[in-house]
């Protein structure tokens, strides 16, 4: 979403620097049209002009940033599309450095970040965050989050279950953060497969049921969670499969299918409650 026109202030600029703001917002005002109109090369042009007349103008920055991320091919990793996610990073964390609360710029840039596979500018990014603002309870849990989930992304479990125990840490009622360990432990035993060790695998199943069946206890028909639970009782059986425990196996196949169907049957509760 492009943001209008701050309001100027020149005091003190002069006649010349008068002038100037004036035609610099003229020029952002240029390229949010054509922002609007998705000619998004056309609009980086104008927001330049207007920085270069004005590089005291954190609306254009941001508008800017915006305009690289329309010319941006997520995931491309040709010269031309590197440039372009540079350039919105760039842009959009000088903005920052202007509106440093402005959450939904924050948001931006972290998609600039992951549609580029940034993950380590993006987690040097928000761990800085975190530091600034660990004060504060439900920032430090969606700074958590959001790193957990960059850290996931790259394929980092040790450092994304660390940040994702340190939100449920701060929000202990809340269900979400717990279901998110514990599918985050299913997919890393599912994945893994014969390439984890045997007991670090029951570890791992175990850790996840856990979590689950917490976040499942703390919210009526949360059918999602249950869900997990099943899948994660079909690792389980797979690990006593594997340890040679074949009554064991038939056991979590039977608890796995028992919670798949109360998934179902929670799914439908919840459906109908929603109307």
């Amino acid at each position: 979403m492009v943001l209008g026109l701050a309001v100027l202030g020149f005091a003190g600029t002069g006649c010349q620097g008068t002038i100037d703001h004036l035609k610099a917002n003229f020029a952002a005002k240029q390229g949010n049209d054509f922002y609007k109109a998705q000619d998004f090369q056309k609009a980086v042009e104008w927001y330049r002009y207007s920085l270069y007349l004005n590089p005291e103008l954190p609306i254009a920055y941001h508008n800017a940033g915006l305009a690289f991320m329309g010319l941006y091919k997520p995931g491309s990793k040709h010269p031309k599309d590197i440039y372009f996610s540079q350039q919105a990073i760039d842009n959009l964390v000088r903005y920052l450095s202007y509106q440093p609360d402005d959450d939904e710029a924050k948001n931006q840039l972290l998609t600039v970040f992951l549609q580029g596979e940034r993950y380590d500018d993006a987690a040097k990014f928000f761990e800085a965050e975190m530091k600034e603002r660990a004060g504060d309870p439900a920032v430090a849990a969606r700074l958590a989050q959001i790193l957990g989930m960059i850290y996931a992304k790259k394929g980092d479990f040790e450092s994304s279950l660390e940040w994702y125990k340190k939100r449920a840490e701060i929000e202990k009622d809340n269900p979400e953060a717990l279901y998110t360990i514990g599918v985050l432990c299913w997919d890393k035993v599912y994945h893994a497969g014969i390439t984890m060790e045997l007991e670090q695998r029951k570890q791992m199943v175990e850790m996840g049921l856990d979590y689950l069946q917490r976040a499942a206890d703390l919210r009526e028909n949360y059918f999602e969670a249950t869900s997990y639970i099943n899948l994660m009782y079909r690792e389980k059986a797979k690990v006593a499969q594997l340890g040679g425990s074949m009554d064991d196996f038939q056991k979590y196949i039977q608890e796995a299918d028992k919670f798949m169907k109360l998934s179902l049957e929670q799914r439908k509760k919840a459906m109908a409650k929603k109307g």
